[in-house]
């Protein structure tokens, strides 16, 4: 059994396809076959089903799979320790976000690092709340940036808030809600909406919000982009609820409120997997990033 074999179950049990891990691995597909067939003779057993459509993890596959990841992060932290001693820290960071981040300056903090430790890699992308919080499980990123309440996540994570922005209704300029000091729920059901996709978890947090009022928004149009949200709002299609920060970026001309009559927040937080030993970098990146939001002041910004 060689350390090669088992990348190469764990590359073919992530993407569910012999061709991808060749791809991600460097190898050609039939190389990829030899190599998984060589440590099933080894074993005696079979790790993967394989259909025209599929392959998918056997019973025996699913324990093979994770000891080999195991192994392969074991064999990974030793590489790192032993650059960590000679004073070279290198290698990749991993981080994934939701925009948008808020208060919290995540640009400056990703350039400072890479000044800090310019021979670290940096990857970054975008996804939904549930995508990135399963590349975290699958140790696809070491960290992610998201709209989480960290008590909430429960013991599988760790995660530390970063701040907590107020979420303004955006209107039209010269909407008769814009001669009140603050909006209500009860208000915000009755209009028309702009909107985000379903798996936005900017309107998931307001709807159930509403939800919890025994209030259901009128959803009238949606949209991708925060951007664009406000210029609809600008251009009469609606009423938006964003975080503050969002509605005062330049742009076509609104109107904002605050909701209440208590307020409602955007939170941000940083996240990572709790019992992962973090390799060099993330352990570097996750401590310069929490020091950071520590620093700051206020990490909550409400405006009365």
């Amino acid at each position: 059994m060689e350390l090669r074999h088992l990348r190469t179950v764990v590359a073919i049990a992530r993407h569910g396809s012999f061709t991808k891990a060749g791809e991600e691995l460097h190898l050609a597909q039939s190389a990829v076959s030899q190599q998984l067939s060589r440590l099933e003779a080894e074993l005696g057993i079979t790790l993967f089903t394989r259909s025209s459509r599929s392959v998918e993890l056997t019973a025996e596959g699913e324990l093979v799979l994770d000891y080999a990841q195991r192994v392969i992060s074991e064999v990974d932290g030793l590489r790192d320790e032993l650059d960590e001693i000679a004073g070279l820290l290198r290698g990749d960071l991993r981080l994934g976000g939701m925009w948008p981040t808020g208060l919290y300056d995540l640009y400056a903090v990703i350039a400072d690092f890479h000044e800090q430790h310019p021979g670290v890699a940096i990857h970054f992308v975008e996804g939904t709340q549930e995508d990135l919080l399963g590349q975290i499980r699958g140790d696809e990123l070491d960290a992610i940036f998201t709209a989480v309440d960290p008590d909430a996540l429960g013991d599988e994570f760790a995660a530390t808030l970063l701040s907590e922005e107020e979420f303004v209704c955006t209107l039209p300029v010269g909407h008769p809600l814009a001669a009140l000091d603050h909006v209500t729920f009860q208000q915000l059901a009755g209009l028309d909406l702009v909107t985000y996709r379903e798996n936005s978890a900017l309107r998931r947090r307001f709807e159930q919000t509403l939800g919890d009022h025994g209030l259901t928004p009128r959803n009238a149009f949606i949209c991708t982009e925060m951007a664009a949200v406000r210029t609809l709002v600008s251009k009469g299609m609606g009423v938006a609820v964003i975080p503050r920060s969002a509605a005062e970026e330049p742009g076509p001309p609104i109107e904002l409120r605050p909701i209440g009559p208590q307020p409602f927040t955007w939170p941000v937080a940083l996240v990572w997997r709790a019992r992962r030993r973090q390799p060099p970098a993330a352990k570097a990146f996750l401590a310069l990033a929490i020091a950071r939001a520590d620093a700051a002041t206020p990490p909550v910004r409400l405006v009365a």
